[in-house]
């Protein structure tokens, strides 16, 4: 398995279709899903972007016709920030004539996959975070730190879909990063999910104050596909995935935010713990940190301490400031002839959902394709 930089192209900073741009020329972007709990955190981590602002919020028939700030109440700068947006309805023809320059999904349900494949087919440049099209053979499933080369393939004169993973899957990934390259044969994870994770509402507090639920829908057959998906072949013909064995085990714990992943990768030779330290300590983000504003300096930490990394602690790891809670924590380092084993911890909400929806969506600016 390896990992690529991909070719990057200029930056192109002005915005050639009339009517397109705003005045200090930013990319207009819409957000279907916008109420819903990704949706909200979208409009925190774009609400001071360096070139990209929100014109257009969509959700469902419900929401529709009211203020977008009210559903940002529990911020109340962010509330007054988009006071005057009003939420439209998620109607393919709506968000068309809306004429946006790139789309966030954060829709959950089985409609995303529909949707995005309409707007798509109409030109639309969709980053999304539902999970409906991820394993489509012509989308993307894309950690720019990870396998940005699945990208090259697209063509930016027409409509795409770009996804990032699963929030479980995005922490192992990228707690993997740094070895990726030593020969992974084999994965044993089993992941202690924040409550957050579920949505809002989410899971009842009767079912799991003073609990842990063992088992969550669907999530461990995700981090299966996705993984084999984001470390084989882009575009995905036949026969084209990893072929790597992963065996998760997925678990729902009373914490509000942040996945904690418990990891053992079985490797193809013995590794020596010192190169293993190093591999971790050195893992950067080479020239793509100066270019992404999401990106943090890191994103992949190392812990010293033994009891690191914790929720409470460590869910908002990443520097700079805009970049809080982008990177992923990893601890408790070991290694046994080829068995390596650790700990590691994502924002289930911003390195695991928005944030990488967005990072992706700025990797494909800086690459040229989103003007």
């Amino acid at each position: 398995m390896q990992s690529g930089t991909g070719k990057l192209l200029p930056v192109i900073s002005s915005c050639p279709a009339v009517g397109r741009c705003s005045s200090v020329d930013k990319l207009r972007v819409g957000i279907i899903g916008a109420t819903g709990v990704v949706g909200q955190k979208f409009a925190q981590l774009l609400s001071n972007h360096p070139f990209m602002e929100i014109v257009s919020v969509y959700a469902s028939d419900r929401s529709s016709g009211q203020s977008y700030s009210g559903f940002l109440n529990f911020d109340e700068e962010l509330a007054e920030r988009y006071e005057g947006l009003t939420v439209k309805r998620s109607d393919p023809n709506t968000i068309l004539d809306d004429r946006n320059d790139l789309l966030f999904s954060a829709v959950s349900d089985a409609n995303a996959g529909k949707l995005e494949k309409q707007l798509a087919q109409k030109g639309s440049i969709i980053l999304t975070n539902a999970s409906a099209n991820r394993l489509d053979s012509e989308v993307p499933l894309v950690i720019p730190e990870v396998n940005p080369h699945h990208l090259e393939s697209l063509n930016s004169s027409r409509g795409m879909i770009v996804a990032n993973g699963n929030c479980s899957t995005i922490g192992m990934v990228l707690g993997l990063a740094p070895i990726a390259d030593l020969g992974i044969q084999e994965i044993y994870v089993t992941t202690m999910q924040a409550v957050s994770g579920a949505g809002y509402p989410g899971v009842p507090s009767l079912d799991i104050l003073s609990n842990i639920v063992p088992f969550i829908r669907s999530e461990e057959e995700k981090m299966v596909s996705e993984t084999r998906k984001i470390f084989g072949r882009f575009p995905s013909p036949e026969g084209s995935q990893s072929n790597l064995k992963i065996h998760p085990t997925c678990v729902r714990v009373p914490v509000r935010d942040g996945h904690l992943e418990s990891i053992t990768a079985v490797m193809s030779d013995d590794v020596d713990t010192g190169l293993l330290q190093e591999r971790f300590r050195n893992f950067g983000n080479g020239n793509l940190k100066a270019r992404l504003p999401t990106l943090p300096e890191k994103s992949v930490i190392l812990s010293n301490g033994d009891d690191r990394p914790q929720p409470l602690l460590d869910v908002m790891a990443g520097t700079p400031e805009r970049t809080r809670g982008m990177s992923v924590t990893v601890g408790r380092l070991r290694a046994s002839g080829s068995r390596i084993s650790f700990v590691a911890l994502v924002n289930n909400l911003i390195r695991g959902a928005a944030g990488s929806a967005l990072l992706n969506a700025e990797f494909l600016h800086e690459s040229g394709m989103i003007k």
